[in-house]
């Protein structure tokens, strides 16, 4: 998270987080008060100040799938790519056959019977009822915690807790960062930048991002079956935060 006080930026990782933490330590009109990437709110601190302004990213989670292999394809010395090598034999690795690879490693990844590949606490607690970009997002937007997250009985019982208890009030799509970033800006942010015209300038009349990663084609070469796997895995972005079904 990247807290100025008054508003507050949940960095969801691979969804175009370097860019806004950038763009806000450019553009913002007073010194954070905490930056630790991709940290929890506490409770303490989200009952502070009711009126804290927090933002999330989200991303398409097939895209966000596609960023994490390739990620691991180019960092050979990642956790998730140096925990899945020591699991394969020598020759089998998920990540010998480059791009290509992609959709074996998606199948192996979406069952909650491997999510300890991720992270210990994912797959002692969540993997069962949602996938792993869910659970990435929902680990910022609920305050507390990490122990807080456990415990959910059902999907409904996520969707109530997170209606009741998130934090977001904007949710910045990596899809259309530059737009949703710059209307945020104009309803909200405005009075907490140096320049609230010069910063939605910018905004307009560039497309860069830090550390953007692209998809090519991630859906062309999928089976309908992997693709409803990733949409029942990730039912929460969908069904919360409007992503387009896939099939």
């Amino acid at each position: 998270m990247l807290d100025y006080g008054s508003f507050c930026y949940l960095d969801v990782q691979k969804t175009g987080s370097s860019f806004i933490v950038d763009f806000l330590k450019r553009h913002a009109a007073e010194a954070p008060v905490k930056f630790v990437k991709h940290r929890r709110v506490s409770f303490k601190r989200a009952k502070q100040d009711g009126d804290t302004c927090y933002f999330i990213t989200a991303r398409d989670p097939l895209d966000q799938y596609k960023s994490l292999y390739y990620f691991g394809l180019t960092k050979p010395d990642s956790p998730i790519r140096r925990r899945l090598d020591a699991h394969f034999t020598e020759g089998s690795s998920l990540y010998a056959e480059g791009s290509a690879g992609f959709p074996k490693w998606l199948e192996f990844m979406l069952d909650p019977q491997n999510a300890g590949f991720y992270e210990a606490s994912y797959a002692d607690t969540h993997a069962k009822l949602f996938g792993y970009m869910t659970y990435r997002y929902l680990t910022l937007a609920l305050p507390g915690k990490h122990k807080e997250l456990n415990g959910f009985r059902d999907r409904e019982q996520v969707v109530r807790r997170y209606q009741n208890k998130g934090l977001p009030k904007a949710v910045i799509r990596n899809e259309s960062l530059n737009g949703d970033l710059a209307a945020l800006i104009k309803v909200e942010l405005g009075p907490r930048l140096l320049d609230p015209e010069a910063a939605i300038e910018e905004l307009m009349t560039s497309d860069t991002r830090i550390n953007a990663s692209k998809r090519d084609g991630a859906k062309d070469d999928l089976s309908d079956d992997l693709l409803r796997a990733v949409q029942d895995r990730e039912w929460f972005l969908f069904q919360q935060l409007g992503y387009p079904s896939y099939v």
